[in-house]
């Protein structure tokens, strides 16, 4: 009886050391988990920022639980370009196998590049172009976004308009792309820019200097603007005047619901949004994913572009309000692709 028990309990033993040694996430077979290292430029202060982070945090989750990645390491440089230099440096000192970027600049990044590259590293760039023939670039198509922005301020003020221009940041790339566009399409429609300013993403400072423009006297019809949107509309409400003509763009759900609110009896002030989705430094790591394991890219294409999608105006609020009725507002209209689903995107 003795033996029979010695018996019994070692091949309890032997089971429960079988299941536990099983009861880690499965590596799909013949496939291998990465060492992912990501690098966003700032995040304190900038809501979109902050949702590309929680975003890309959530994803590598996703497939750390498919077996795909084996460590996940996330950096900020706080707009800082040493800083976001000396953590790339970092990361490919410390052997990883995936770096994702969401650059400060188009520039200055040439040298860990090319360290990266000849380390076998794969080396993915996120949001914003950063123009070398050595990585791959995954970003929203912000020439569209513009296109879509500016055309509605076209055909809702029309010729003769004079318009307040709010850019991002001077010299990152998304910010330069939009303001190229606006430049040509509003003066090719015979509105006037009569004057741009650079409000860094920040609700503060657009506040601020929506403010000055108010109380300078300069006369305007519109406003177009990248993000911030919020504090645009501060200054105007604290200034007690009239809205403007119209005004873009800002994907976060507070705004979406603010300007909703602000147009809840009828149209009073003309608005768009368009979507500028945080989660693309998500799908980043799912192209970069694919392309660690070696699959090649459709027609040789290194600039891989996201379309905006989820367009609000007044003529469909209520069913766009609707599709975010779920989310905070704190957070941003934001999706991401999945491995799989940028594999069927983008590659053979």
């Amino acid at each position: 009886m003795k033996k029979a028990l010695v018996i019994l309990l070692a091949v309890l033993m032997i089971v429960l050391a079988v299941t536990a040694c099983d009861s880690g996430p499965k590596q799909p077979e013949g496939e291998k988990a990465y060492k992912v290292s990501s690098h966003n430029a700032v995040v304190e202060g900038n809501p979109y920022r902050a949702v590309y982070e929680t975003q890309m945090g959530q994803a590598a989750e996703d497939a750390k639980a498919a077996g795909r990645i084996s460590e996940f390491n996330s950096y900020v440089a706080n707009n800082d370009p040493a800083t976001e230099t000396q953590q790339i440096e970092q990361a490919i000192n410390d052997g990883v196998d995936i770096i994702i970027v969401n650059p400060i600049a188009a520039s200055g990044l040439d040298a860990v590049i090319d360290k990266a590259v000849g380390k076998g590293i794969t080396y993915v760039n996120a949001d914003c172009i950063y123009p070398s023939d050595k990585i791959v670039n995954v970003i929203v198509d912000q020439d569209e976004w513009a296109r879509i922005q500016s055309q509605f301020v076209i055909d809702t003020l029309g010729a003769g308009a004079k318009i307040v221009q709010f850019n991002g940041l001077d010299g990152n790339s998304a910010s330069e792309i939009r303001n190229d566009r606006w430049v040509k399409d509003l003066t090719a429609a015979g509105l006037e820019i009569v004057k741009t300013l650079v409000h860094g993403w920040s609700d503060v400072d657009a506040k601020t200097m929506m403010s000055e423009v108010i109380n300078s006297g300069l006369e305007f019809d519109g406003i177009i603007n990248q993000e911030s949107a919020n504090g645009i509309l501060d200054a105007f409400e604290e200034a007690k005047t009239d809205y403007p003509g119209c005004i873009t763009s800002s994907e976060e759900v507070s705004w979406i619901r603010r300007i909703a609110e602000v147009n809840k009896d009828g149209k009073v002030l003309p608005f768009i949004v368009v979507e500028n989705p945080p989660g693309i430094g998500a799908t980043a790591l799912a192209v970069a994913i694919n392309l660690a394991d070696g699959l090649e890219l459709k027609d040789g294409e290194t600039d891989l572009y996201y379309k905006p999608s989820w367009i609000m105006t007044y003529e469909n609020m209520a069913e766009m309000l609707d599709s975010i009725k779920d989310l905070p507002d704190s957070t941003s209209v934001s999706s991401f692709m999945t491995p799989d689903e940028a594999k069927a995107a983008f590659f053979k």
